[in-house]
């Protein structure tokens, strides 16, 4: 992702909705980007599918879409003329997850946004959005809403070891100097890279740092601005990377070899311990093996 032209906000009716519009205004002032609210109501969705009166149904959906729109127009009403174009839309379907991802492809964002309540559930994400990181086809904005610093310092944690395919190190690696290029932040590329002893750990960290740096050279990065990790990554990184960053990038797919890769472990983790926004992105070849998984495979997010 180079460009943010365009911002799908899915707004939630709950005390992040203000929060999660706000931060995405801040980035469409800095990317000139236009924005869409959206609400999916799929617990009222859910709720007539056992209304067995046709007439009713549709008649009690099309109060539920006007209802939010008006919620939606309440909160573009406060962004006036600061953000170039603002539109909203909104719908009744379930599962949630669903309704977003229908929405994204016909609307084809650059980017979707959505916010993760930071006081419901210990701040983890919930399982819509480990369902939207499995789904959705365009890059995916997780945010608590939080202000970052000035200049706002981003991170990027990439896979070098030969697991993950060099197009996602690629995309990761764009998309975070997309961001830290529009919003006028720091950037900082992490690879975790393994327990090692003796000697072969100083052979195996000088090795990691040579293909890192070449990885961040291409990208337009500066070698200093890497970081090698040694020891278990699920560990070492989550407490290298707690507190120093307003937003980290990384990949959305694991090494599962099946076609609907989901969320793995470490990226599991940093999702849940760190305090922080994150923009998870997948190749567009992935994003569509992604986008045809089943509802079982859901099942293995976070394991």
């Amino acid at each position: 992702m180079e460009r943010i032209d365009s911002i799908l906000v899915v707004v939630d009716r709950n005390s992040m909705a203000q929060r999660t519009v706000a931060k995405a205004a801040d980035l469409a002032r800095r990317f000139d980007s236009r924005l869409e609210l959206f609400l999916c109501d799929a617990e009222r969705a859910y709720a007539l599918k056992r209304e067995y009166v046709e007439q009713a149904a549709e008649e009690a959906k099309r109060s539920c879409i006007a209802d939010a729109r008006r919620f939606l127009e309440a909160l573009r009403k406060p962004l006036g003329s600061t953000v170039r174009d603002v539109t909203v839309d909104a719908v009744c379907e379930s599962p949630l997850y669903e309704g977003i991802v229908g929405k994204v492809q016909n609307s084809h964002p650059d980017l979707v946004l959505r916010g993760v309540d930071p006081e419901g559930a210990g701040g983890a994400p919930h399982i819509t959005d480990w369902d939207l990181v499995r789904a959705c086809p365009v890059p995916l904005m997780l945010t608590r809403g939080r202000t970052w610093r000035v200049p706002p310092r981003i991170g990027a944690a990439v896979d070098i070891s030969g697991e993950e395919s060099p197009a996602v190190v690629r995309e990761v690696l764009r998309t975070a100097k997309s961001f830290a290029s529009g919003c006028g932040g720091t950037l900082e590329i992490l690879f975790g890279c393994g327990e090692q002893t003796g000697d072969a750990a100083e052979r195996h960290i000088e090795t990691c740092r040579s293909r890192l740096e070449r990885h961040a050279r291409q990208a337009g990065v500066r070698p200093d601005q890497v970081h090698v990790i040694p020891g278990e990554p699920a560990q070492t990184l989550p407490r290298f990377a707690a507190g120093r960053y307003d937003l980290f990038v990384m990949g959305a797919l694991t090494h599962r070899k099946t076609p609907a890769a989901l969320v793995g472990t470490l990226t599991g983790r940093l999702l849940e311990t760190l305090d922080c926004d994150f923009v998870l992105v997948k190749t567009p070849d992935l994003a569509a093996r992604a986008e045809g998984g089943t509802d079982a495979d859901a099942k293995q997010v976070g394991t």
